[in-house]
């Protein structure tokens, strides 16, 4: 006798459930319902991105940077999914990968708020604060399709513009080593906090 499947969840009801969950700080069944999904899918790019987002929420970086890498093999154009890949490496301290990844968005065009707040990003870690203030803030007047980022840049942003100030206010005697880790720690810690606050 055939079993009756009329009472599973459909794959596009378990990445609904799974959104739901993500949006109520529900990680546990939001990895439930993402890999209950992924059995049924297996090569569904979004729910490897989404599987990646929520490991990055709840600390396990690199098996979100593995899903995350996975899901854009499979759709190359999630392009959310590479710039959120590429703030991985960078926070980790793998800047060339994270500019390797971020290739993927030049084809965007200057316009694209992706490819402004990934331009932002490189101009951070170079700790060229004024240029990456300028970058944010156009790319989070031209993102109107993901508030939750802008959030985010918001942080980068507010960093930015301190250590900017602070630059202003001494010499600038550093070293370019110091400089350089200055910035990557201020991405660092925009970027932990906007984890920790979803």
């Amino acid at each position: 006798m055939t079993p009756d499947k009329s009472n599973e969840l459909n794959a596009d009801e378990l990445l609904h459930l799974a959104l739901h969950a993500m949006n109520h700080g529900m990680a546990e069944k939001a990895i439930i319902h993402l890999k209950r999904l992924l059995e049924i899918e297996p090569e569904n790019g979004k729910a490897f991105y989404l599987l990646g987002a929520v490991h990055a929420q709840i600390g396990m970086y690199d098996t979100a940077k593995s899903e995350m890498a996975r899901a854009l093999e499979i759709e190359p154009d999630l392009h959310t999914a590479r710039f959120q890949l590429g703030l991985l490496f960078i926070t980790s301290g793998q800047i060339t990968e994270a500019q390797d990844t971020w290739e993927g968005l030049d084809k965007l065009g200057d316009q694209n708020p992706l490819f402004l707040f990934k331009e932002g990003m490189i101009h951070l870690i170079k700790d060229d604060f004024e240029k990456c203030a300028e970058l944010l803030k156009t790319g989070i007047e031209l993102n109107t399709f993901n508030e939750d980022l802008n959030n985010d840049m918001r942080r980068v942003l507010q960093n930015a513009e301190e250590a900017m100030t602070k630059e202003n206010l001494k010499d600038k005697n550093t070293d370019s080593d110091e400089t350089f880790n200055k910035g990557q720690h201020i991405l660092l810690s925009a970027y932990k906090t906007s984890e920790d606050d979803s």
